[in-house]
């Protein structure tokens, strides 16, 4: 009789207490951290200004051996238009700029000619078109 009362106050003692995972401790409950997000600025235009110089730089010199970033991962709202020297032609956009362009592809080049593309140190690429026989075009 009496283990058959010790166990029945075990019992009691044991469901009328809190039970937690892992032992009778109460765990800590860490507060939610959010992150807040912060951005310069400036950084959002810096490199369409950048780009645009440098596009800017190419279609107005005449000089032969000027290279001109061509990277796709550059370009927005690219439509093929036809095909030149061996190389698929589109009209694009540079992402942040109005102006609509007509030419090639560093990717596409580097597979046909690849001594016509240099890889700059930012991992984009930069295509020598008087190397294809090729302009950049203007198209508005």
């Amino acid at each position: 009789m009496r283990h058959t009362m010790l166990a029945g106050v075990s019992a009691l003692a044991l469901l009328s207490a809190p039970a937690f995972a892992g032992g009778m401790i109460e765990p800590v409950m860490e507060p939610d951290v959010v992150a807040a997000a912060t951005a310069s600025s400036s950084a959002g235009i810096i490199v369409p200004l950048l780009l645009l110089l440098l596009i800017a730089a190419a279609v107005a010199g005449d000089s032969g051996d000027e290279m001109t970033v061509s990277d796709a991962r550059l370009k927005t709202d690219i439509q093929w238009v036809g095909m030149a020297s061996g190389l698929p032609i589109y009209q694009f956009r540079y992402k942040g700029t109005p102006q609509v362009f007509e030419g090639v592809m560093a990717q596409d080049v580097a597979l046909v000619q690849p001594d016509a593309v240099v890889h700059g140190s930012t991992g984009l690429m930069a295509v020598n078109y008087a190397k294809l026989g090729l302009k950049l075009r203007r198209v508005h």
